[in-house]
């Protein structure tokens, strides 16, 4: 509803006189007595004078520069947001016809009712929330309290009249929803499900190694429950590829029955090997659908060895070995340099901490091989030494004295890709501790981080590597980067920053250069909500990207299912997105043909299934009355729909709010001014054309 117009100049109003005199005076002089206009109407030349007149007033008020304020009064409807469980766990009871048809039809005529009155959104969530009103029940995970952090953003200072929960209550994602402190707004719940416990098995969880090594034996770990089973007997088995391993029977004698078991099964092939671990099934369960678990270990050859050599104790080296065995691929030895024997066969990676003076011949059997370095300086290097032995970096003028070195990551490193979250965290990292000096990169070398002194970027390397040949080194020329880890903690609660930065230096530094021309690259494991990525490289012969030819890839799952894909292309290399596939272990097989000849590129994966829904089917409606009482709402049963519909209508807290709104704009960026100029002009030349006073 507009409540007021005004129009405000950069000048004084009354200037507009001036205006309005101009206009006058000028369409008097244009048409005063003249002998073209007499034979023309009077009445017609008063009209035509006072088009000009007005042409000529709107023309100058223009240049007064004037500005149109109007002022509104808004009204805002109050917004009532349904938000709908659509995760598995709601049709796991016996009343899954029910919440599949009238329970629907329900949740349309409350929605219908609503918009009567208020402004409706609808949304569906399971682990995360989606706009929309289409509900099939087939989420696999759920998380409420994220449900509250989206809908907190999308409605910031909307006027949010109340939430409307549908869910039974069960969460296995994210944080409890009652601790929610953002909610502003009230929140009715709708509870589903069913509060019994019904009769089942439930395999809760298998907790395994990912990774073991060939000859060894590793432990697989089975938690399982079973409710309302008393006086009946389950069996567990374990088999791998078809045989099996382990047979055990439980006699359930209580209502509620747990299972708690430790096995040991021994690694007797290399690659990925698929295990079932499964429970019997017993006769009325409610879902037999979570009696049985499928498992992939990657069993490997042997671990890659790490040898660590110091100059003396230090903290770092500590925060090194932490890291880098946090992979169970890395083995990790630790010696003092002066104490190495000279055995480097085993390794595939030496980490130098800072270089001593007195360089042993032991230690020179590293510098002739062609095994990797990385190379940590700091306060104990003996700086001319290490210059001497010509990795690529040089530090003049040294002088013994140190500086205080913050990190900044340099951009365009193109040796391995640190996530966006990494780089923001050591980019705030705290101080290390380098050699004052001038630095002379000999070589070119690829900087993964530069040294910023207080607040001045430098171009002096922070972290530096090189590749000669198949040598491959790194240097870092501070120490003290035991403080980031410790940092990592304080700050995230982990050390998954730290972590990922050492182990991709060292998986970067210690794998040995891939030679093959065509690389398919994906992960192992994947969930069965997740879509699944390809990448592809192919290389000429003289070992340049190209990407001219086509691939093709076939996918074959376990039982046979075979799927067949296209790579597309990206500026220099493919990507595939083969979408979503079901549960189950898969092979595939990529080719190619490059100048008349095929090459081929085969591998392993596996798609995890998501049990946590299936895991706890007894719905938590105390965790749903929690969430309404702390939020002022109060809970309701499917069936109570009408009395919720009642309950928001009678909430006098839920109200339009009017609010003003002024809206300021210039007058000249109107179109109707630009149009009424062009109306008069063509009005008035018009009437003169016609009338011969042209």
């Amino acid at each position: 509803m507009l409540l007021n117009i005004k129009i405000i100049t950069d000048y004084p109003l009354w200037f507009s006189l001036f205006c309005f005199l101009l206009g006058g005076i000028y369409a008097f002089v244009l048409y005063r007595k003249e002998e073209k206009f007499k034979s023309i109407s009077v009445w017609l030349v008063r009209a035509m004078a006072f088009f000009r007149f007005i042409l000529v007033f709107i023309l100058a008020f223009l240049l007064l520069s004037p500005f149109i304020k109007t002022l509104f009064n808004k009204v805002e409807k109050p917004v009532i947001i349904i938000a709908q469980d659509n995760s598995s766990s709601i049709l796991l009871n016996k009343d899954s016809s029910f919440y599949k048809t009238t329970y629907l039809q329900q949740l349309k005529t409350l929605k219908n009712n609503l918009e009567e009155k208020f402004e409706v959104k609808n949304y569906t969530f399971g682990e995360a929330i989606s706009e929309g009103d289409e509900v099939d029940y087939s989420k696999k995970i759920t998380n409420i309290s994220n449900v509250f952090e989206e809908l907190n953003n999308k409605f910031y200072n909307r006027n949010v009249g109340a939430l409307i929960l549908a869910s039974d209550g069960i969460f296995n994602q994210g944080a409890n929803p009652v601790f929610n402190a953002e909610i502003e707004f009230p929140i009715y719940t709708i509870a589903l499900g069913d509060t019994s416990v019904p009769r089942d098995i439930i395999l809760n969880e298998v907790i395994h190694n990912r990774i073991t090594f060939l000859g060894n034996q590793f432990p697989i770990e089975i938690e399982a429950a079973a409710n309302r089973c008393e006086n009946k007997t389950t069996q567990l088995t374990v088999t791998h590829n078809g045989k099996q391993l382990l047979t055990k029977t439980y006699e359930i004698k209580t209502e509620r029955f747990n299972i708690n078991e430790t096995i040991l099964l021994k690694a007797e092939e290399v690659g990925v090997q698929h295990y079932r671990v499964a429970l019997s099934k017993i006769e009325g369960e409610m879902s037999y659908e979570n009696n049985a678990q499928d498992i992939y270990i990657e069993v490997l050859d042997g671990r890659q060895n790490i040898l660590i050599l110091a100059n003396a104790p230090h903290p770092d080296i500590k925060a090194l070995k932490l890291s880098i065995e946090n992979n169970e691929n890395y083995k990790v030895t630790t010696q003092l340099i002066n104490e190495f024997d000279g055995k480097i066969e085993p390794y595939s990676l030496v980490i130098v901490h800072q270089l001593p003076a007195n360089i042993t011949p032991a230690f020179n059997k590293i510098m002739e091989s062609k095994i990797s370095i990385l190379y940590i300086l700091g306060s104990q290097t003996a700086i001319a030494k290490f210059n001497a032995l010509n990795t690529g970096l040089n530090i003049n003028n040294s002088k013994n004295k140190l500086d205080e070195i913050l990190p900044q990551i340099a951009e365009n490193f193109p040796l391995f890709t640190l996530s966006e979250n990494t780089i923001k965290n050591i980019n705030s990292m705290p101080p290390l501790l380098g050699q004052f000096g001038t630095y002379q990169l000999k070589t070119n070398g690829y900087v993964l981080m530069n040294q910023k002194i207080g607040s001045v970027e430098t171009d002096n390397p922070l972290m530096v590597f090189f590749q000669d040949n198949d040598k491959k080194t790194a240097i870092i020329t501070a120490e003290g980067f035991w403080k980031w880890r410790m940092q990592d903690f304080l700050k995230n609660k982990n050390h998954n920053n730290f972590d990922e930065f050492i182990n991709k230096t060292v998986q970067f530094l210690s794998v040995k250069e891939d030679k093959s021309r065509f690389r398919i690259v994906t992960k192992n494991i994947h969930f069965e909500n997740e879509e699944i990525q390809f990448s592809a490289e192919l290389y000429n012969q003289s070992y340049e990207l190209v990407n001219d030819p086509e691939i093709t890839i076939d996918i074959t799952e376990e039982n046979g299912d075979k799927y067949n894909f296209i790579f597309s292309r990206t500026s220099n290399s493919y990507i595939l997105n083969a979408g979503i596939l079901p549960s189950g272990f898969y092979n595939y097989k990529a080719k190619v043909k490059l100048s008349d000849k095929e090459l081929f590129a085969t591998g392993k994966f596996q798609v995890k299934r998501l049990l946590l829904e299936a895991n706890n089917t007894v719905a938590n409606h105390q965790l749903l009355q929690n969430i309404a009482q702390k939020f002022g709402g109060k809970m309701f049963a499917p069936q109570q729909i009408d009395n919720l519909l009642k309950a928001i209508n009678d909430n006098s807290n839920i109200t339009s709010i009017i609010y003003e709104e002024n809206d300021l704009k210039e007058l000249i960026s109107l179109k109707w001014i630009f149009f009424t100029l062009i109306s008069l002009l063509s009005l008035e030349w018009f009437f003169r054309k016609r009338n011969g006073a042209y």
